[in-house]
């Protein structure tokens, strides 16, 4: 895998010590905040680091605790040169904050996206319709909805509207990740980490990537380059789609 690029599209870089970083090598890793705090930690890794795209965000598991914040984190993200917004988005079965806070929020974050010309690195467990809905409505124009276990049938949309999905390490467990990959436009896919985080019984970081793509190949029936090729443009199409 040494001879092609490999792209992590959501990972927790602020949760790594640099000589971990470093050990990820030349792979372009979009890294995603949890807060105000951890979104000054990734824009200041960026600047260390020649392969991190920072993102700046809130993520709904955060909105209960840090929503007074969000103020200062949209003005990170207008001033500080920063690649896109995440970890924004909903999550029905964890967030404390209420769905209708986390929409109504969302709805603000995704008019900042649109004004400024910024892709959304999103999380939407349980709520894929709801953003899906109101990112099309609202005019957003390009966005990753990261880990995607959402329902089959919103593929065509995804795909339609211009957006991606990711595929995330832990596929080889999870059964619908697997239909999804079966069933999604190669042309949509990214990969990513989300590290570091366990997932039952998984370590997951940007070092899964290289059995994650061959894995990919393999589903889509083409080689190891011609994959990490095309979702290397994918990740270049997510960051430049809105400008």
């Amino acid at each position: 895998m040494s001879e092609v690029q490999l792209v992590d599209a959501h990972c927790h870089v602020h949760e790594y010590d640099e000589e971990e970083i470093r050990s990820f090598g030349n792979i372009r890793i979009a890294g995603v905040a949890m807060d105000l705090e951890s979104s000054g930690v990734t824009l200041e890794l960026a600047k260390k680091f020649g392969n991190i795209d920072p993102f700046v965000g809130l993520h709904p598991w955060n909105l209960h605790k840090n929503v007074d914040k969000l103020e200062q984190i949209k003005t990170l993200a207008v001033t500080s040169g920063v690649a896109g917004l995440g970890e924004v988005g909903v999550d029905v079965r964890f967030a404390k904050a209420s769905f209708k806070e986390q929409l109504n929020i969302f709805k603000e974050i995704c008019g900042l996206a649109v004004e400024h010309g910024l892709p959304l690195n999103v999380h939407a467990l349980g709520g894929w319709d709801d953003v899906l809905n109101i990112c099309v409505r609202l005019g957003v124009k390009s966005l990753l909805l990261h880990w995607y276990t959402g329902p089959v049938g919103l593929l065509k949309v995804i795909r339609d509207a211009g957006y991606f999905i990711s595929i995330n390490p832990a596929i080889v467990i999870q059964q619908k990740q697997m239909q999804i990959l079966r069933e999604a436009d190669i042309n949509v896919i990214l990969t990513e980490s989300d590290g570091p985080y366990s997932y039952r019984g998984l370590n997951l970081s940007p070092r899964s990537l290289p059995n994650l793509v061959q894995l990919i190949s393999e589903v889509k029936n083409l080689t190891l380059e011609e994959t990490s090729r095309i979702i290397y443009d994918n990740y270049l199409r997510f960051l430049q789609a809105s400008r």
